[in-house]
């Protein structure tokens, strides 16, 4: 049996016209961007990736990669949502879903518990709240730990608020092709 569908120029037009919103397209970056700096000039995309991968001295704390496990699967039906209140606007739409990224990284960030500080992390955090500390004030905190001293448990990935509050995104014209 055929099927004869007749009309269609509302429906072309109308697919024409979202065609040519969403042509340009658009990339969104989400986490740390360049030229998010601590007070002393490090990069806080590097603190990042230290956190996240750990180092020689400290464990990983895998905030970024917790956000992707536990989020990215919501990511298109946010960003489909976003387009329909947008009027199919591309940019506008990511930036949505970047705000909502970064939400969903700083709540990470304050949910992580574990691997808990090292004493001499917490002792540090403690004497300097802001971070900031000297060589002389790092190899004084472990000669006071050597002999004894010792401080609250401080959240790991909490120190000066830098890395929270630095979580950013950015809205690019056009394709990404990587």
């Amino acid at each position: 049996m055929a099927v004869k569908i007749s009309g269609g120029d509302k429906l072309k037009a109308a697919l024409e016209k979202l065609s040519q919103k969403v042509r340009s397209g658009a990339t969104l970056q989400a986490g740390y961007l360049e030229g998010a700096t601590y007070p002393d000039g490090t990069p806080v995309a590097q603190v990042a990736a230290w956190d996240e991968f750990g180092t020689k001295t400290a464990p990983p704390r895998p905030f970024m990669r917790n956000t992707v496990a536990a989020y990215s699967g919501q990511w298109g039906a946010t960003l489909g949502a976003a387009l329909k209140q947008t009027d199919y606007d591309a940019k506008k739409s990511l930036n949505v879903v970047g705000m909502v990224i970064e939400g969903q990284i700083r709540d990470e960030i304050s949910a992580l518990n574990e691997p808990a500080n090292a004493p001499l992390t917490n002792l540090l955090k403690d004497r300097f709240p802001m971070g900031g500390y000297t060589k002389d004030d790092f190899l004084q905190a472990v000669h006071d730990l050597e002999n004894g001293a010792t401080a609250p448990e401080g959240k790991p990935l909490v120190w000066s608020g830098r890395l929270r509050q630095d979580v950013s995104h950015e809205v690019k014209d056009g394709f990404d092709g990587n």
